[in-house]
């Protein structure tokens, strides 16, 4: 007997409860058979009913009605209640009077292929041919659907050449399967040249969902072009569009900067009376606030919610991040408040946003009241938070404050990452704490956190302002040596350390081998050629006056 608590091999039936008992009701074979089927068609079967109905069907003494199990089986699928269909199956297997159909067998290799079992999907394969029933084109593209989604490519090819081959290919949604498969694999090309195939042969018609997962992948990806074209051979072919396709295209164009072609798709997509959902607006809104169009963001947002689509996260957090680049906290504020209101939790994004915009405006005292309403939501401070408050605090002097912050997030798991590292590096360089600054540099290193050249100029820097060029060399050569990471901040930074201790020779020296390296001068590098030639004309004045 099964039960709500029960399982089967490895399969879980934890479930919750309802009204329904699941203890076995003696029913007669045509009365249970007729309120199965009724039940099941009704929508609304509880699990422990099912299971009520299961148990009264396998203890009859009387071969079970194989039209009724599958209703119940398919019922269950529909329901998500994979494995149980996969014990009941088993059960009902157990017996020697049940010989299963296809319809049977295609609900339990649908069930498997949702476990992610894809190969106990085979297994049942292996029956239906020992059985000899006639395969179906549902089972298979059942199991090609399995192996696309787990991303076994190789073994899904096998099995739709297999299917061309015994010609179980009955519609374009076997190809579509196949396409999305390749495209989430990142194998887009082989997508087009399946699509491209499917289309010369002629003899299945393709469906919109063969063309948009690769017109997505183009727009993700690119080239957009591709995807253009791709779409307009799609209407040639005289398949529509849906909602998918167009924000693919939106997004796409979004994503490379193309307004105007986004606006016309969007005019395009009402035209055909296709609405717009969150996903769309979201591009639209993302791209206009790039582009610091944020009051035409804001106008778009307005237009989305009066035509009844409800903003989710991203929207807000989107809309918020902008308003608050743009200095406008005050805005930015409104609209958290209103994202609450609507019952959308704020994330880590949302509040790095806000945080960031009062680090910066020099609200540090709100950026910290922010980060205890963030942890009172469950949502912890990441690096980027914890970077954007330690900036906030350096730039203020807060240098008490911020060390320990610092210290406080030394010991957590990812925090502090390489930028947290430079900020605090940075700070106490400005400082003139290179003692401690050399500490933390030796730590980067040994935890190979240290491979950037801003992490090198930073300390070649604080060494030159303190006039220690010894240590700032030290450091330079190093750099070159792990790696040649020195670029023209460095030659700079060097050069103008030099000048400032009347070593001009030694900068000269420096832009000389600089340029030799086949590095660019810019303006930095003019202004030190403009001050070493100040100081030899400074020079050759006071041996005038001596003489």
């Amino acid at each position: 007997m099964l039960s709500t608590r029960s399982g089967y091999g490895n399969f879980s039936l934890f479930s919750p409860f309802r009204s329904y008992t699941s203890t076995t009701v003696p029913y007669s074979i045509t009365h249970l058979k007729k309120l199965i089927e009724t039940r099941c068609k009704s929508g609304t079967l509880y699990l422990d009913e099912a299971l009520g109905y299961f148990n009264s069907m396998a203890e009859m003494p009387h071969k079970p009605s194989i039209r009724a199990l599958n209703h119940l089986l398919g019922a269950l699928s529909k329901m998500n209640h994979h494995s149980t269909v996969v014990s009941m199956y088993r059960v009902m297997m157990g017996r020697d009077d049940f010989r299963p159909n296809i319809s049977t067998l295609s609900v339990v290799v649908r069930c498997f292929c949702c476990l992610n079992r894809v190969d106990l999907g085979f297994s049942v394969v292996a029956t239906v041919v020992k059985s000899g029933i006639r395969m179906d084109a549902h089972l298979l593209s059942t199991l090609l659907h399995g192996l696309c989604k787990e991303g076994s490519m190789v073994a899904a090819t096998e099995l739709f050449e297999e299917m061309i081959e015994k010609e179980h290919l009955s519609d374009g949604i076997t190809y579509a399967t196949m396409i999305n498969g390749f495209c989430k694999a990142g194998e887009t090309q082989k997508a087009v040249e399946l699509l491209r195939r499917m289309h010369d042969n002629g003899r299945i018609k393709p469906v919109v969902d063969c063309f948009s997962p690769v017109i997505d992948s183009l727009c993700r990806k690119g080239p957009i072009e591709e995807a253009l074209s791709l779409y307009r051979d799609m209407i040639n072919c005289g398949v529509l569009p849906h909602v998918v396709c167009f924000t693919s295209l939106i997004h796409g164009l979004c994503k490379f900067g193309r307004w105007e072609e986004a606006k016309r798709f969007l005019i395009e997509m009402l035209d055909r009376g296709i609405s717009p959902n969150v996903f769309t607006y979201n591009a639209l809104i993302d791209s206009l606030c790039k582009e610091t169009k944020t009051r035409e963001a804001i106008s778009l947002f307005g237009y989305m919610t009066k035509r009844g689509i409800e903003p989710n996260v991203v929207t807000f957090t989107t809309l918020i991040s902008s308003l608050c680049k743009c200095g406008r906290w005050e805005e930015a504020s409104l609209f958290l408040e209103n994202m609450i209101k609507c019952g959308i939790s704020p994330d880590i994004v949302t509040f790095s946003a806000l945080l960031d915009a009062r680090c910066k405006e020099g609200g540090t005292a709100e950026a910290l009241y922010l980060v205890e309403a963030m942890t009172e939501k469950g949502l912890f401070p990441d690096a980027i938070t914890y970077n954007s408050l330690l900036s906030g605090l350096y730039d203020l002097h807060k240098l008490g404050e911020a060390n320990g912050l610092y210290d406080d997030t030394a010991s957590q798991k990812n925090i502090p990452n390489v930028i947290t590292l430079n900020i605090v590096l940075n700070a106490l360089c400005n400082q003139g704490m290179m003692e401690k600054a050399e500490k933390i540099f030796e730590a980067m290193i040994e935890h190979g956190k240290a491979r950037s050249a801003v992490t090198y100029n930073t300390l070649i820097k604080g060494y030159c302002r303190l006039g220690e060029m010894d240590k700032a060399k030290e450091v330079f050569d190093r750099m070159t040596v792990e790696g040649d990471l020195s670029n023209t901040v460095s030659y700079n930074t060097l050069a103008n350390g030099y000048i400032k201790v009347k070593r001009i020779d030694v900068a000269l020296k420096l832009l000389k081998e600089m340029i030799e390296k086949g590095l660019l001068p810019n303006h930095v590098t003019r202004k030190i050629l403009k001050s070493i030639h100040a100081l030899k004309l400074e020079a050759s004045v006071d041996l005038l006056s001596m003489r």
